[in-house]
């Protein structure tokens, strides 16, 4: 016999209004520009959460897009409010994602951090930035220096030092973080400032790690999933197991220590949804749902590709017509998933070496969308890609939620 299905841990009090919105659907943070304000404001005032994109920006970016997103949400109809009105309870029901660079993720292998390690690595990107000179020429793109783009570790840390003071003093409702899991004691200081901090994880062994370390909550990132897959370790290939199966598998290995579990990945529909919520989860996160509503900041060429996907005319698999995406390290040396394009295949095998690739492609890709040229940029994506609708952010959300 079948057992049912484990019910979702219940959430901590200053989690309830992050994670337990009216309709369980959060909007995904998604960087380098997607989730803006608007988005997460008009989610929220329809009834769901979602959390803003610390990724790809400054901590002072981000403190201006938490100060934008409260003024949207001071005022009953909708309308910005000074930021020095009262709070608003809409205004808790958001929270932070930050990446978490390689100088305080814990999950990187002592192995990969050696001088050895080190050099092998710098050589792995000057060998991948003389691949990319040819199509830097053709597309008269600048190409950075292989030094320019090492990052600091110094200079890691004290980015993420900022961004840590920013939650304290702005007092994020809730930080996420992604990329990899910061030390014990990050954790430790964020619930001294009354501030839950959670993990994005794509394995039950990263579970227990995140929980271990002190996250309250998890996101657990399924293969379907868009953008930049959640992997602690970056060098890791990230796992193939179904959303629904991890869920049941995080529920089990956690036991006694479970904690509320956010399911994303691949989220286009109300059944899924209901699906996910069944399954054990506590909330459910879409990201690519969201990308072709007018709230969204989602580019013009990546538009253009969505629609494409979405009308059959591109984009689309052989097999069955869906969205033709696959997982790839040639935009950015970190594992994401995009529609195919050709950059995917010429450079499939660029080195596991982020943030050096991100910045190496980056002025490429720039004149790439520039020239509206679908053929060399990153066109995030999860696998419901061709399900996706240009309409409203609340009308999205309306076509998630469960018994709509």
């Amino acid at each position: 016999m079948t057992p049912p299905p484990s019910r979702p841990a219940p959430c901590p009090a200053a989690l309830d209004a992050v994670l337990a919105p009216p309709v369980p659907v959060l909007v995904a943070p998604m960087a380098g520009g997607p989730t803006t304000p608007e988005l997460v404001a008009a989610v929220v005032r329809a009834g769901g959460g979602g959390f803003l994109a610390g990724g790809m920006r400054t901590p002072d970016e981000v403190r201006e897009q938490v100060d934008r997103l409260r003024a949207l949400l001071a005022d009953d109809d909708g309308a910005p409010a000074a930021t020095d009105a009262p709070a608003s309870p809409l205004a808790t029901r958001f929270g932070v994602n930050l990446f978490v660079p390689d100088a305080v993720n814990t999950a990187i292998p002592d192995a990969a951090r050696t001088p050895g390690a080190l050099a092998a690595r710098a050589e792995a990107v000057a060998a991948h930035r003389e691949r990319l000179t040819a199509l830097a020429r053709d597309l008269d793109a600048p190409l950075p220096a292989a030094e320019d783009v090492t990052p600091d570790p110094a200079a890691e840390r004290e980015g993420f030092e900022a961004f840590l003071a920013a939650a304290e003093e702005q007092a994020w409702p809730a930080v996420s973080f992604t990329f990899g899991l910061p030390e014990a004691a990050v954790f430790a200081r964020l619930a001294a400032a009354g501030i839950p901090a959670g993990v994005t994880v794509t394995s039950a062994a990263e579970a227990r790690a995140a929980v271990g370390n002190g996250a309250v909550f998890l996101v657990v990132q399924g293969p379907e999933a868009g953008g930049h897959r959640g992997t602690l370790d970056p060098a890791a290939r990230p796992g193939i197991t179904d959303l629904r199966t991890l869920l049941s598998e995080m529920r089990r290995t956690l036991g006694a220590a479970s904690v509320p579990l956010v399911a994303a990945g691949g989220v286009t529909d109300a059944a899924q949804v209901a699906r996910l919520l069944a399954t054990g989860a506590t909330a459910v996160s879409a990201g690519t749902a969201f990308l072709l509503t007018p709230e969204a900041g989602t580019s013009a060429v990546h538009r253009t590709a969505l629609r494409q996907t979405v009308a059959g005319a591109a984009f689309a698999h052989p097999d069955d017509g869906g969205a033709a995406t696959a997982v790839t390290r040639a935009f950015t040396g970190r594992w994401a998933r995009s529609l195919v394009t050709p950059f995917m295949d010429e450079f499939a095998d660029a080195p596991a070496a982020y943030p050096e690739v991100n910045a190496l492609t980056g002025p490429l890709r720039r004149v790439a969308a520039e020239r509206g040229d679908l053929e060399h940029v990153h066109l995030w994506a999860g696998t419901g890609a061709h399900r996706i609708a240009e309409r409203d952010a609340a009308v999205v959300l309306a076509a998630l939620t469960p018994g709509e």
